[in-house]
């Protein structure tokens, strides 16, 4: 097990290790066999408060396995299958389920790291793997995995270097896969104002000022998380579909200049008027209640949204799902999925045997197999896809994987000078935000800066496909270089 060396964290995340401490965060515990419901968890989760699933009858001497999760859409299932769990294993484990607020659970991550306070499992986010596997904050699971586990989740399938695993070393396992963002519309506003499923940017433009004029200053055209990750959430995939990431894979190096017509679309629906008041300044749940409540005509997001707007926020609407449009009208590009449900191992815990067999759990036939009909996630294995009931995925289903998906080779991790660029890209999309030229240009000078100078130090290697096809991005010539 790797020695935690916190030095190997990012910055911005010491920044707030320094300014914050766990026990300021926060927390309220619910026990699977007190009258809390499911939905109060929830409720509180996401007002960046935990709530807790464990079963503390006849826990006795059992082994505590701590598990961190920033899921509140499918608490109700994973508070029945932790309730089961601890009742019924045979290897005296007892689960300790937290529900973290998904803003900072991130952060949250790097400061029990700090402090020495990890939980023995934690849900996989987007971190920086090379960097968390060094400072010791996970470990692999290689050494720990069964033919039979392989078999469920065909690991050797889906390992994905720089995203799950790191050589050969495995860190999380994908128990599913989230498509790539869809259009979420409300039927009933793009009916009542006598609009079409727009395909191009001109014409969401358009479709977003004719639903906001028919609204009557109570619905508007569309709605964007803005303290919630909003320049990833859609407006990056339509760009996606049309060409267009940050990485040129060609010739190995960050390129922005193709997210300039996006941008401008956005801040023109802004400046129309088009975006429902105050979502700028909105997190995610919000944005999904006043969808919910048929406030706004469409948004984009992937397909997590089947349960939230189903079970977490129960829309009050007709409601579908449609493409993203694209540049021109036309797919030019993959659409980027990914794998998910997976859980990280700490590298620090004490527990190592029973926190694998939580882990071992969570990927079970008979877990998984409920998760997926539940419609939590997408099979991303072909013997789950074979045995699960489709029937029972319900809304799920809208959010099937199209030829046109797939999960993109891991550009090289870097960490410019100023800001990142999809902070710097939705600022520009505001109305009176940033020239848009100017902060496209400051990208790909930063971002190139820092890869230049890691493949240097030789903390990175630069990322070159040969032959390069952006509507199948793994079928080229894969090279890693150290200039």
């Amino acid at each position: 097990m790797k020695k935690l060396n916190m030095k190997k964290v990012t910055a911005a995340s010491l920044a707030l290790l320094m300014g914050l401490s766990l026990t300021a965060c926060g927390s309220s515990s619910v026990s699977s066999s007190q009258s809390e419901t499911s939905t109060q968890a929830a409720s509180d989760s996401s007002s960046g408060e935990t709530a807790t699933t464990t079963d503390t009858a006849n826990s006795g001497d059992k082994t505590k396995v701590l598990v961190w999760s920033k899921n509140s859409h499918d608490l109700e299932y994973m508070t029945e299958k932790v309730k089961e769990y601890n009742l019924t294993n045979t290897d005296n484990i007892e689960i300790e389920y937290v529900v973290q607020s998904s803003s900072d659970y991130l952060n949250l991550i790097t400061m029990s790291a700090s402090s020495g306070q990890l939980p023995d499992v934690f849900a996989n986010t987007t971190v920086n793997l090379s960097e968390f596997a060094e400072a010791g904050i996970i470990q692999p699971l290689n050494d720990m995995m069964t033919d039979e586990f392989k078999k469920v989740n065909e690991v050797d399938t889906h390992t994905y270097e720089g995203i799950n695993a790191l050589g050969e070393e495995v860190y999380w396992v994908a128990g599913g896969m989230r498509s790539g963002s869809r259009l979420i519309y409300n039927v009933e506003l793009f009916k009542n104002a006598g609009v079409e499923i727009p395909t191009t940017l001109t014409e969401t433009v358009d479709v977003a000022k004719k639903l906001t004029k028919a609204g009557a200053g109570v619905s508007y055209g569309t709605i964007f998380p803005g303290l919630s990750s909003p320049f990833e959430r859609w407006i990056e995939h339509s760009a996606e579909l049309s060409g267009v990431t940050p990485y040129d894979y060609v010739n190995g190096k960050y390129d922005f200049t193709g997210f300039k017509p996006f941008i401008e679309a956005v801040r023109q629906m802004f400046d129309d008027g088009s975006v429902l008041p105050g979502s700028a300044s909105m997190e995610i749940d919000p944005t999904r209640t006043q969808f919910a409540a048929g406030n706004v005509g469409f948004y984009g997001n992937a397909s997590q949204e089947a349960g939230v707007l189903t079970e977490q926020f129960p829309a009050e609407n007709e409601w579908s799902v449609a493409q993203l449009p694209t540049l021109d009208g036309t797919i030019k590009g993959a659409l980027s999925s990914n794998p998910n449900s997976g859980w990280f191992m700490s590298g620090t815990t004490k527990k190592k045997e029973a926190a694998w067999k939580v882990i071992e759990y969570f990927h079970s036939e008979d877990f998984l197999k409920g998760y997926i009909e539940g419609g939590y996630t997408l099979p991303i294995s072909t013997y789950m896809d074979s045995i699960v009931d489709k029937s029972k995925m319900g809304r799920l289903s809208l959010f099937a994987l199209q030829d046109y998906e797939a999960v993109y080779p891991q550009a090289p991790t870097v960490t410019p000078a100023g800001e990142t660029y999809r902070d710097a890209l939705w600022n520009a999309c505001l109305s009176n935000g940033p020239d848009i030229d100017e902060t496209i240009e400051t990208l790909n000078k930063t971002y190139n800066e820092a890869l230049d100078k890691d493949v240097a130090s030789g903390k990175v290697q630069r990322l070159v496909i040969e032959n390069f096809d952006s509507l199948h991005p793994n079928d080229g010539t894969i090279t890693y270089l150290d200039k």
